[in-house]
């Protein structure tokens, strides 16, 4: 029987073999699908709608291993600031975290946003969590400041609802 560090080992020496493509409107159903494994039980999938997958497809990415999806990330160019690159949500496969999966699906954004001119990208997450901060933390991003403090960090207490604070990002992608 193989150990989990045999089994994670071998998953990090896969990734070696991960395509990042755009996304189709094909792959929401497969990505909703796995949302709620993914998230420990938390159901977020109705925050990655269909619509992304049409009218955002050239910002949003799907990583696989052969036909295994191992993440993706939901991203679109802000229509009111024309500066910035928005990650509206991402996720890994828990048993690929931390293996550069992550990693590689923001550059990919980042690429693309620096090929459209938008030197700022940010993002958002919920301050419970604290995977998700510390990734953003490790990626380069500072913690916008914001109107409140949850668990020692700083949040915006209505960004997208009452009662729903988040954790704001920001990112300065550097000039090549």
């Amino acid at each position: 029987m193989e150990t989990r560090t045999a089994i994670k080992g071998a998953h990090m020496n896969a990734t070696a073999n991960i395509e990042i493509r755009n996304g189709k409107p094909s792959d929401h159903q497969s990505i909703v699908s796995v949302m709620p494994d993914w998230w420990g039980g938390r159901d977020l999938s109705s925050s990655v709608l269909k619509i992304f997958f049409i009218h955002f497809a050239d910002t949003t990415y799907v990583a696989e291993i052969g036909d295994d999806l191992i993440g993706f990330l939901v991203g679109f160019l802000s229509q009111s600031d024309k500066d910035v690159g928005y990650i509206h949500f991402m996720g890994v496969h828990p048993e690929y975290r931390r293996a550069g999966v992550g990693r590689r699906l923001y550059q990919r954004f980042y690429d693309g946003c620096a090929a459209n001119d938008r030197p700022i990208v940010k993002s958002c997450t919920s301050p419970i969590n604290k995977l998700s901060i510390a990734f953003h933390l490790r990626m380069g991003f500072e913690i916008e400041p914001g109107d409140g403090i949850v668990d020692g960090v700083p949040v915006t207490m209505d960004f997208l609802r009452a009662n729903d604070p988040k954790v704001l990002f920001r990112k300065e992608l550097r000039k090549k």
